[in-house]
C-alpha cells in the first residue's frame, strides 16, 4: 500500500457546531492536504491532486524520516504560521512553486513549514482505513506523541463539546473546527462522517469571466455537469492581483458565457474559459441571487474549476438541467431512428438524462463522434477534428493523427452544454481512447471485444465469462458491458500503468488463454472465413489511436440500443447485445448505478495478476 491508492476523505461544509458523544473537534487548519508517507524507508509527499511536495519542503522530508518505527501513512495538513501560530497560506503556496535547489533551501529557512497529522492510514504494512477513527487516532499519538519530531505535529482534538471549542475558536480568530466521527472507518470521497465548520462562508469559486479594467471577476460553481453563475467579485482584488489575473484571462478570452444561469448583460463584462480558481468569503447566498458582500481571499493553484461545487451551506440555489446558455439546437423533429419513429430531440434529452452517468467517461479524453444527420439509414460520417465553426465552449486538444500524417484539433466532450452540442449535430456513437488528454501515452484500460458476426451470443456470454473466471483467479478485475451493436466488451483497468504497446500485450493474452480455453467458441482469426462461425476474441481494439464505443452512447441500430455496463450476474442466457436503449437505460441507472465506474480509478498490482494468470 502506498499513497497513490488512497482516496482522501473530505468533511462536508457545515454552518453551524454542534456538541455530540463520540465525535472529534480539532482545528480547521489552512494549507495544503498531504499524505505523507514512508514506503520501504523512502519518504514521500503527495498532495490531494496526486502531485509531490517531497522536493519543496526539505524539512517535512527530513523529520518524518526521523518517525521510529516501520512504514506509514499520516493524513494532514502541511502549514506555514506566523509568530502566532496563525497558518499564512500565500507563502506555502509560494514555496510549492519553487523549483531550484538554492531557492528551496532559502524558503525553508525563511518560512519552515509544519505538518499537522490528523488521521494515520497505515502502519508497518498495514492498511488500518477499516478501523474506526478512535483506534486510528490511538495509533497516531502512540506513534507521534513519544516520537517529539522536530516539525511533525500530532493535531490534538476534544470529544463531545464542538459548540465549546468553536467558541475558543472564535475568541482566537480562528478559521473554524472540523468534527469527525470516532466510531467511523476511513471513507473515500465527501459526505461520510466529517464536517467543517468556518466561522463565515468561505468557499472556492471558478473565474468564469472579468470586467474590462482587470479589477473584478465573475464567479461560478461546478453541479458535476456544467458551471452555474455565483456573481461577481471586486473587493480584495488589488492591483497586484488583478496584474498577475491578466495574462491568463486574456488568453482563455471567449464570446459567450461559459455557464448557465443570469448572468450580468454589463457592457464592462467579458467572458473566458474557466481556469482560475479562487477562494471568496461571502455572507450570504440568497435563492435566484449572487452571493452577497464577497471578498476575495486568495488563489487555489492546488484546484480544478470542476472541484468547486455548489456550497451546500448560506441557501445557495440548485441550478436546473436546461439546455445550457449557447448550446443551439435545431430540427429536434427530424427521424433518426425510421422504424421506430425515434427524433434527434428524443436522443438530445437522452444524453441530457444520461450525463452524469456518461460524462465521467468523456472528461479529458479526445472524442470521435459519428453523425448521422439524415438518420441511420441515410449517409453517416466520422468526425475527430472538430468542426471550423465549433462555439467558443467547446474545448479542443492538437493531436497526432498518424492515418493522415497531421495534426487535428480534436473535440474533449466534458460538460453537459458540449455533449448538448454534440447530440444536436445528429451525433449517436460517441468512441473514446483509453487515455486522456494529459497522458495520453498511457492507457486508463484494456479491452476484449467479442465479435460474434453471426456466432451465437450465447457463444460470447461463454467467452466472457471464462475470461472472468480466470481473471478473478489472478485478481485482476474486470468489467463487461454490451456494445450496443452486435457484441460485448470486456475492461480491465490499468491506471495508467501500462503504455498502449503493454494494454495490447495485455489483451493478446487475455485472448490467447481464452482461445485455448474454448477453442469451439473462440477464435484469433480477423478474417470472416476463417473463423468458421466462432466467436473473434478481438484484442486489436488496444493501441495508439484505437477506440471503444463509450459506456452509454446510443448505438445507430433499430430501437436505439445504448452500450450498457453490467454486473456479472447479468452475464447470461438472455442477454443480447441490444438489451438496453435510450427507452430503458435511465431508470435502470437511477436504480441500479453504474457497475463499471470503478474502471475510471481502480488499481491493481498488475505483475502479481499476470503472473497468476496462467496457473
Amino acid at each position: 500500500m502506498n499513497a497513490d491508492d488512497v482516496e482522501l476523505q473530505l468533511a462536508e461544509a457545515r454552518s453551524t457546531a454542534f456538541t455530540k458523544e463520540g465525535w472529534a473537534f480539532e482545528l480547521k487548519l489552512d494549507g495544503f492536504r498531504l499524505l505523507a508517507e514512508r514506503v520501504n524507508g523512502k519518504v514521500r509527499l503527495v498532495l490531494r491532486r496526486g502531485r509531490e511536495a517531497t522536493r519543496q519542503f526539505p524539512e517535512i522530508t527530513a523529520a518524518l524520516e526521523q518517525v521510529p518505527g516501520g512504514d506509514f501513512i499520516f493524513d494532514g495538513e502541511l502549514v506555514i504560521q506566523d509568530e502566532h501560530g496563525r497558518p499564512i497560506f500565500q507563502r506555502l503556496l509560494t514555496r510549492g512553486t519553487l523549483t531550484g535547489q538554492r531557492e528551496i533551501e532559502a524558503a525553508m529557512r525563511i518560512s519552515p513549514a509544519v505538518f499537522f497529522a490528523f488521521d494515520q492510514l497505515m502502519e508497518g504494512g498495514t492498511d488500518m482505513r477499516s478501523l474506526p477513527l478512535r483506534e486510528r487516532k490511538s495509533v497516531l499519538t502512540q506513534r507521534l506523541g513519544s516520537a517529539k519530531v522536530d516539525r511533525v505535529v500530532c493535531v490534538d482534538f476534544v470529544e463531545t463539546e464542538g459548540e465549546r471549542l468553536l467558541e475558543v475558536v472564535r475568541e482566537k480568530e480562528l478559521e473554524g473546527i472540523v468534527a469527525k466521527d470516532l466510531n467511523q472507518p476511513y471513507y473515500g470521497g465527501r459526505g461520510h462522517g466529517w464536517f467543517k465548520i468556518a466561522l463565515k462562508h468561505v468557499a472556492d469559486f471558478a473565474v468564469v469571466g472579468y470586467a474590462d479594467d482587470f479589477n473584478a471577476v465573475y464567479l461560478a460553481t461546478w453541479d458535476g455537469l456544467q458551471f452555474s453563475f455565483a456573481g461577481k467579485v471586486g473587493s480584495g482584488i488589488t492591483p497586484k492581483i488583478s496584474e498577475a489575473m491578466k495574462p491568463l484571462l486574456l488568453a482563455t478570452t471567449i464570446r459567450e458565457p461559459p455557464c448557465i444561469g443570469e448572468v450580468p448583460v454589463e457592457k464592462e463584462a467579458r467572458w473566458c474559459t474557466p481556469h482560475l480558481v479562487i477562494e471568496v468569503r461571502y455572507k450570504n447566498w440568497p435563492e435566484g441571487l449572487s452571493i452577497r458582500e464577497p471578498a476575495f481571499l486568495r488563489f487555489r493553484e492546488d484546484k480544478l474549476p470542476t472541484e468547486c461545487p455548489t456550497p451546500t451551506f448560506g441557501h445557495a440555489p440548485s441550478p436546473a438541467l436546461t439546455p445550457s446558455r449557447g448550446t443551439k439546437i435545431s430540427n429536434t423533429d427530424k427521424v433518426l431512428f425510421p422504424d421506430d419513429g425515434i427524433t434527434k430531440g428524443e436522443v438530445l434529452e437522452y444524453y441530457r438524462k444520461v450525463s452524469p452517468w456518461l460524462l465521467p467517461y468523456l472528461v479529458d479524453r479526445p472524442l470521435m463522434m459519428t453523425r448521422y444527420p439524415d438518420g441511420i439509414r441515410g449517409k453517416n460520417f466520422f468526425q475527430k477534428g472538430a468542426p471550423l465553426k465549433s462555439p467558443d465552449f467547446v474545448r479542443t486538444i492538437r493531436v497526432r493523427n498518424e492515418e493522415e500524417n497531421r495534426d487535428i484539433d480534436q473535440i474533449v466532450c466534458e460538460d453537459l452544454r458540449t455533449l448538448e452540442w454534440c447530440a444536436n449535430l445528429a451525433t449517436l456513437p460517441l468512441h473514446i481512447p483509453a487515455s486522456r488528454v494529459s497522458t495520453l501515452h498511457l492507457a486508463d484500460w484494456a479491452v476484449i471485444d467479442f465479435d460474434p458476426k453471426g456466432a451465437p451470443f450465447e457463444h460470447v456470454i461463454a467467452l466472457a465469462q471464462k475470461l472472468h473466471e480466470r481473471c478473478e483467479r489472478a485478481g485482476l478485475p474486470t468489467f463487461p458491458k454490451t456494445s450496443g451493436a452486435n457484441g460485448m466488451h470486456v475492461l480491465i483497468p490499468l491506471a495508467r500503468q501500462l503504455d498502449h504497446l503493454g494494454a495490447k500485450q495485455l489483451a493478446e493474452v487475455l485472448a490467447a488463454l481464452l482461445v485455448q480455453d474454448l477453442p469451439e467458441y473462440g477464435t484469433l482469426e480477423r478474417a470472416l472465413p476463417k473463423r468458421q462461425g466462432r466467436v473473434y476474441v478481438d484484442a486489436l481494439q488496444n493501441g495508439q489511436g484505437k477506440l471503444v464505443a463509450a459506456p452509454f452512447c446510443v448505438r445507430a441500430q433499430p430501437t436505439a440500443p445504448v452500450s450498457m455496463p453490467l454486473t456479472w450476474d447479468e452475464v447470461k442466457p438472455g442477454l443480447t447485445a441490444r438489451s438496453f436503449t435510450i427507452k430503458n437505460a435511465v431508470q435502470r441507472l437511477e436504480k441500479l448505478g453504474d457497475p463499471m465506474k470503478d474502471v475510471l480509478t481502480l488499481k491493481v498490482d498488475l505483475a502479481a495478476a499476470v503472473g497468476k494468470l496462467t496457473s
